[in-house]
């Protein structure tokens, strides 16, 4: 048995095995090369008893070589896959399950009835270019480059994928090789393996697959401090390399914000935790601010979409002005399209980022195994005055603002996304009714200012013709008086709503 730890990494781009071999002899790195024709056959029940339990099983032949291999229960991280592999020579075309240790299997899978019921499900072929690499440390990284598809019956997905295999020595070698190749290639970290993307096509799923999203981050109160924001990393990282994919898949703005959004999700953790941060940890939230500030101009941009859109809210009473349809459309074209995106994810800085995520992530992991920390009621102190002080201060704003004034509300917006992130990291700490109850009017405050906006930007647009139509200022200026009205009244409700965090 061996455990594979290894970084996985789509390819965008051409020209991969002559980009990387010109990068390792340019640094004077050492390496062997060679290239093999790879063809792999996975099995599982028609109910999927492997898949059910965390297995892969595939036979893979090169040549006149064939090997079966079984994969069992492992963790994906921010690109980074570590699972233990049982490996065995065998003769033909199909597995035999009895020639893999006992141990590997639970006392519910029956080895004889699963070897009765395997059928092929999917097949993966590709051609594999790989770089054996030593470096001065002595460490030995295997670096393949696979092309090829990932087909079952008549559906297939291309393969374009870069591994970082850890052959001998730390895992440190695996950054800092990748971290190298970020500069001449451009990469997304790849979640997924090549067996879920045939599982995926096996059962005609999007292969990009919606994952249900917690609402909060922090849900255990024996939890050390430290754990909590560990083990946020950790889930803030999966989410925003989701959402990215998600975006990639269908490249809408809608999409878009959700990768803004948790962007500034995990740079909110650094806020919060910064006393319990490193110097160097802090550096990463510089760089999460970067490329937050890089996407700010998407709100105004889903702003301009649904005022645009024939389907929108308010197309129909905007239908009044054909010039101030043009006006609006002007604007939206002033943002970056989704080629200006791709490159951007895919941009050697922002893979910078997720990697130094995912190696903060895993330090503190270490750290905290070495340590045995347990936990204590300090988490729980700790959010309770890390609430009231986010609630405190958007609540004296709030009472200390003019009654029906727009521009104030739309002031407030970042206040209050701010006080919702901090509810997103630590209001699951506490009861759920109270926590619900409380939020409620709060996050209605926030959808009306949203839609204030929408109306703000038509309020710019009108004043900037000459002759606007009086028609739709007056629908425009009742529409605000209308959500100022509202406003209001949720905003009284939600400054005298009881603290759920103290009970």
């Amino acid at each position: 048995m061996t455990t594979e730890i290894e970084l996985k990494y789509l390819v965008l781009g051409n020209d991969t095995v002559e980009k990387i071999t010109q990068t390792l002899n340019r640094e004077n790195i050492h390496f062997s090369y060679q290239e093999k024709q790879l063809a792999n056959c996975y099995f599982d029940t028609p109910e999927l008893n492997l898949r059910q339990h965390d297995m892969g099983l595939r036979v893979r032949r090169s040549n006149s070589h064939i090997e079966q291999t079984i994969k069992t229960a492992g963790q994906v991280v921010g690109g980074l896959h570590s699972r233990p592999e049982y490996n065995v020579d065998i003769e033909g075309e199909l597995p035999i399950l009895r020639l893999f240790p006992d141990e590997i299997w639970q006392p519910s899978q029956s080895v004889e009835n699963i070897q009765h019921d395997l059928v092929a499900l999917f097949n993966t072929d590709f051609k594999r270019c790989t770089w054996l690499i030593t470096d001065a440390s002595g460490n030995r990284v295997e670096l393949a480059y696979d092309q090829g598809e990932v087909a079952s019956a008549e559906n297939k997905e291309r393969i374009h994928e870069l591994e970082f295999e850890l052959v001998q020595g730390d895992k440190s070698a695996l950054f800092t090789l990748a971290s190298l190749l970020f500069k001449a290639l451009a990469l997304r970290p790849g979640l997924k393996s090549k067996a879920a993307r045939g599982y995926a096509l096996w059962r005609t799923e999007p292969v990009v697959a919606a994952t249900p999203q917690q609402s909060f981050i922090c849900h255990k109160g024996s939890d050390s401090i430290a754990n909590a924001f560990t083990d946020g990393l950790s889930y803030g990282l999966t989410r925003l390399q989701n959402s990215i994919e998600a975006y990639l898949a269908t490249p809408t703005l809608h999409e878009l914000v959700a990768v803004k959004a948790n962007l500034a999700l995990i740079r909110h953790g650094f806020w919060l935790f910064a006393d319990y941060l490193s110097p160097d940890e802090l550096l990463i939230r510089d760089e999460l601010s970067h490329f937050v500030h890089l996407l700010t101009w998407v709100d105004n941009a889903i702003h301009l979409q649904e005022l645009t859109n024939k389907t929108g809210n308010y197309r129909k009473k905007l239908d009044f002005s054909k010039l101030l349809i043009e006006q609006l459309q002007i604007e939206k074209r002033r943002f970056p399209d989704s080629d200006d995106i791709s490159q951007l994810l895919h941009s050697s800085r922002f893979n910078q980022l997720q990697l130094s995520i995912l190696q903060g992530y895993l330090a503190r992991s270490e750290q905290t195994a070495m340590a045995s920390e347990v936990g204590d009621d300090t988490l729980i102190k700790f959010a309770q005055d890390k609430i009231q002080l986010s609630l405190s201060e958007i609540s004296a704003q709030m009472k200390n603002m003019a009654s029906s004034d727009c521009q104030q509300y739309i002031a407030q917006s970042k206040l209050l996304y701010r006080s919702s992130l901090t509810g997103t990291w630590l209001a699951g700490l506490f009861d759920n009714d109270l926590r619900d109850k409380f939020r409620r009017p709060w996050l209605d405050l926030q959808q009306g200012i949203s839609e204030l906006q929408s109306l703000w930007i038509i309020q710019l647009q009108l004043e900037k013709l000459s002759e606007p139509p009086k028609k739709l200022v007056q629908w425009q200026q009742s529409k605000v008086q209308g959500l100022l009205l509202a406003l209001d009244n949720t905003k009284a409700i939600a400054i005298e709503m009881e603290p759920y965090w103290l009970e």
